[in-house]
């Protein structure tokens, strides 16, 4: 993992609720305002994905993963018409990051050319896509996972054609179920989540890296998926009740601060 952020300051201690039980340290640069979580360069990170409580690549059944499905479902019709808007019928989009495939499966019934690749369950080399090839690129939850998120970047950049967009996913730790379950928060998820961005300190780390921001969309349903785990890890009473609320007064300040749970930019590549 190349290190370009400093530890100026702890920022919250909190562990692996899903696979090990490893306690890991976040840390605060104040300059990027960019919060990472501290791993060991020696160890296998990808072993913490390997998991059957880990979604979305687990094939676990059960009223969670039926609902997760569900609720996948909604978000890609969702997802859908606000690609449309950066979509021309000649072209490519690159699914980065794309776990079981369902999304681009989605998008190729519906006569949308798309490609996949995904580090994790898949041992391919990012390099050996074409430069210049894609019009969207698409990150869903997956720029925080990646180790060196400025080379990916970079490298990802040289991938798309003239005036390309990448379509950026992201939890957001300012929101209001953040403040409210802390260390429990789902979407801290370490070691697995390496970045925990802002609103702002995404856009100016993209905006360093050569893209300027198009439009940002919230992920409503993440707030209730993110608050439910959250609760569970909290060891809440009627967890459901606690997710449902929280997540729905999440929703409601996200409308009025623009701090929702989760949202996805788009970005023009400059």
């Amino acid at each position: 993992m190349k290190q370009f952020l400093k530890k100026d300051k702890i920022f919250l201690s909190t562990k692996d609720y899903i696979a090990s039980n490893e306690i890991f340290n976040l840390y605060l640069d104040t300059k990027t305002n960019i919060v990472w979580t501290e791993i060991n360069k020696q160890q296998n990170h990808r072993k913490y994905y390997k998991n059957s409580n880990y979604l979305p690549h687990n094939k676990k059944k059960g009223l969670l993963s039926i609902l997760y499905k569900i609720s996948q479902n909604i978000m890609f019709s969702y997802k859908l018409k606000v690609l449309k808007k950066n979509l021309q019928p000649s072209s490519l989009i690159l699914d980065y990051g794309s776990g079981d495939g369902n999304f681009a499966e989605f998008l190729q019934k519906k006569n949308i050319s798309v490609d996949t690749y995904d580090p994790i369950t898949k041992n391919e080399n990012k390099d050996q896509l074409a430069d210049n090839q894609y019009d969207i690129i698409m990150l869903w939850h997956v720029l925080e996972h990646i180790l060196d998120i400025e080379a990916a970047i970079a490298t990802l950049r040289k991938k798309l054609r003239k005036n390309g967009a990448i379509v950026v996913a992201v939890p957001n730790r300012d929101c209001f179920d953040s403040k409210v379950y802390k260390k429990y928060w789902a979407a801290w998820d370490v070691p697995r989540h390496l970045y925990h961005f802002n609103h702002k300190s995404l856009i100016d780390f993209m905006k360093n890296n050569g893209f300027s921001l198009i439009s940002r969309h919230p992920l409503l349903l993440d707030a209730y998926y993110i608050s439910y785990l959250s609760s569970k890890y909290k060891k809440s009473f009627f967890p459901w009740i606690n997710s449902f609320l929280i997540g729905t007064i999440s929703n409601i300040l996200g409308v009025i601060t623009s701090k929702y749970s989760s949202s996805f930019y788009v970005f023009k590549k400059d």
